[in-house]
């Protein structure tokens, strides 16, 4: 079966999907890129697959998730593991299609749709070249409209979906099936030590459900929201624009949430928790950054687990998870990742409201800041930048 069968089986109008081309998933890669929090890895690796896929005359089509029947299997694919190693090792395209067929041979059913796992520069392409493998369609929904670093931190899991089974697959022939039932903590530590196992990155495929679930529990029309803000920073550079201000102003359209420009300065100093890769599974540290412009005479840290966990600005808590920290190049609104950053970089720090749906009290206890080790009670960002908010009026 085809996609465009599927599209008629499910009897959608031309309304209810949007056919994805080389420009839309570059915008939706650099969208997502930035709403991944400074992880999500090189979006190069999805891409390429994707462009490739596209190539190959293989259609991607991108469906409203409300239009998507009760009964249909769905599940994501997703890279686990720290990022720089993936810079290092990207997989080949079979890696994933065989987690793919083992999670169907473990369900007995096939997958009828996909749906990416988090907005990320690689996660979203991936999730796309995968439905376009496979002749369906990708929803147009995530698990968290950003990244995190770890497996159960998800609005699936915070409403009642669990991401057993989850097949596990590397390079080398090797497959892993995890099924710990209701217990995702387990399958996250689980899935973890056999991406170790495998040299420190891995290639899943999980978080199967169906249609109904999809609607329930996921992040709805986060890609659109991860297109949208892709789409105003290309605009952006074509028009001489503040890529920082276009972002603020696409979520401001498409989510109806204000961002805060928190800091403008360079980094001085990284500290990195080298080996993390291989002992613990994530890229750990934390970076230092000195003000310039407005900022000038300040100072900015952001520690990091894959992605950013929180801000403290002079010794003053600004945003801590799930809200999100973004840093962007001020000139071209590129993410600053926590794989690739340097002494010397310049950025524009961008903090966003989380989805309401990754802020309820179930949230907060799976990924809320006393996860991460802080002694600290979760504030909404837009409490912690109230002065931001008065001095940008």
């Amino acid at each position: 079966m085809a996609v465009w069968d599927v599209i008629r089986q499910w009897k959608l109008q031309e309304k209810d999907y949007r056919v994805i081309d080389h420009q839309a998933i570059r915008e939706i890669t650099l969208g997502a890129s930035i709403l991944a929090t400074g992880g999500g890895g090189d979006p190069e690796i999805g891409l390429l697959w994707t462009y490739k896929v596209l190539d190959e005359g293989k259609p991607i089509v991108m469906v409203d998730p409300m239009k998507v029947p009760d009964d249909v299997l769905v599940a994501s694919m997703a890279c686990l593991g720290a990022a720089l190693v993936l810079t290092e090792k990207p997989p080949s395209e079979g890696v994933l299609n065989r987690a793919i067929v083992k999670l169907e041979t473990y369900l007995g059913a096939k997958l009828q749709a996909t749906i990416p796992i988090e907005c990320g520069g690689v996660n979203s392409p991936v999730a796309y070249a995968a439905a376009g493998e496979l002749g369906v369609p990708v929803i147009d929904v995530d698990g968290m409209n950003r990244a995190f670093p770890e497996l159960q931190m998800t609005s699936w899991v915070t409403h009642g979906i669990h991401a057993s089974p989850t097949v596990s697959a590397d390079d080398r022939g090797n497959v892993t099936v995890i099924d710990t039932g209701s217990d995702d903590l387990l399958a996250e530590t689980i899935c973890r030590r056999v991406a170790m196992a495998y040299g420190g990155i891995s290639w899943i495929a999980t978080y199967p459900m169906y249609g109904k679930a999809v609607k329930e529990t996921s992040i709805l029309y986060s890609q659109s929201i991860a297109w949208a803000v892709g789409k105003a920073v290309w605009e952006a550079r074509e028009k001489h624009l503040n890529p920082v201000d276009q972002v603020i102003k696409s979520l401001r359209n498409e989510r109806s949430v204000e961002g805060f420009k928190a800091f403008k300065g360079k980094i001085v100093d990284i500290h990195r928790e080298f080996g993390s890769e291989m002992t613990k599974g994530f890229t750990l540290g934390r970076i230092t950054m000195e003000g310039f412009d407005s900022d000038k005479g300040r100072t900015a840290m952001l520690d990091f687990q894959n992605e950013w966990l929180n801000l403290v600005v002079d010794g003053r808590v600004r945003c801590m998870p799930p809200d999100l920290i973004a840093i962007l190049d001020s000139e071209t609104g590129e993410p600053i990742r926590t794989d690739i950053v340097k002494y010397g970089y310049r950025g524009t720090i961008l903090l966003i409201p989380a989805h309401e749906r990754m802020r309820t009290a179930k949230g907060i206890q799976i990924f809320g800041p006393r996860h991460f080790g802080y002694d600290l009670d979760y504030q909404p960002v837009e409490k912690l930048n109230k002065d931001i908010e008065r001095r940008d009026a």
